[in-house]
């Protein structure tokens, strides 16, 4: 199998996770402004330099966003436990309802090294768009809605460029595994 530079962290594993193509030139989405989890203003850029695990969800979410977010916590528990330096993070779709201590309150219920993000909504469009996160609100009964927002668990390079998007029911040990790799870059 021939790999494309980029793509050499995932030969042999091309079903456990997908290449994400990633605009040319710049990360724009790093420097956009949001709002973490106590208030205070966050961008992504400060993460450069390190290995992240990135996850887009919300916190009304009642069945994947959970898993993904608890896939993300025992990833991180075990990277941390070896000494290896990954940050983690919660970015929401719904800014609507995912207020900063709403988005608190959910983290807490996870790896506590976890920066919960939201933000203006187009400030969220900006670093979905980029990440290529497609929303789709789909309504329920009484007015409530769910929002459909495809795969959610990335991990970025230390320049925060997103290399791949694991699919989700890969164990904890696969992202693992995929982090070391680009730690070893």
């Amino acid at each position: 199998m021939n790999c494309a530079p980029r793509a050499a962290l995932l030969c042999g594993c091309w079903l456990s996770a997908l290449l994400l193509a990633l605009p040319a030139g710049g990360n724009e989405a790093g420097s956009v402004s949001l709002i973490d989890q106590d208030g205070r203003d966050f961008r992504l850029d400060t993460l450069h330099g390190q290995v992240v695990l990135l996850v887009f969800g919300f916190t009304h979410c009642p069945h994947i966003c959970p898993v993904e977010m608890a896939r993300m916590s025992a990833a991180l528990s075990e990277l941390e436990a070896s000494g290896d330096e990954v940050s983690g993070v919660f970015i929401t779709v719904d800014p609507g309802r995912d207020t900063p201590a709403v988005i608190k309150s959910y983290i807490e219920k996870f790896h506590p090294g976890i920066v919960g993000l939201t933000g203006a909504a187009d400030a969220l469009d900006t670093v979905a768009d980029y990440y290529r996160v497609r929303r789709n609100e789909q309504q329920l009964e009484e007015g409530d809605y769910l929002i459909d927002h495809g795969y959610s668990l990335y991990l970025l390079d230390p320049q925060g460029e997103a290399q791949v998007a694991v699919l989700p029911g890969l164990p904890p040990a696969h992202i693992v595994s995929l982090a070391r790799e680009l730690l070893q870059k």
